[in-house]
């Protein structure tokens, strides 16, 4: 069995005016003109690419995610997932 994990996606315009930084806390480039960007669920490393969070928490924060499956595991799953 395979467990994958449901990440609730939401869409929020921001500027890199109300952003306290213009790059990305992981990998350090500059944000594009459209860009999807999210922060760390279990740290507080600042704003990242949504590619570099999922290889910032795969990495980094791995035991984390082990215990937040085990919590859900029963729950029962919505009709869309």
């Amino acid at each position: 069995m395979v467990n994958i994990l449901w990440r609730e996606g939401w869409l929020k315009p921001l500027s890199t005016e109300s952003l306290p930084t213009e790059k990305c806390s992981l990998c350090k480039d500059d944000f594009k003109e459209l860009e999807f960007v999210t922060s760390c669920e279990f740290c507080d490393i600042g704003i990242l690419h949504d590619d570099c969070c999922r290889i910032h928490i795969i990495k980094d924060h791995k035991e984390s995610i082990d215990q937040k499956v085990k919590a859900h595991e029963e729950k029962r799953l919505h009709s869309y997932q």
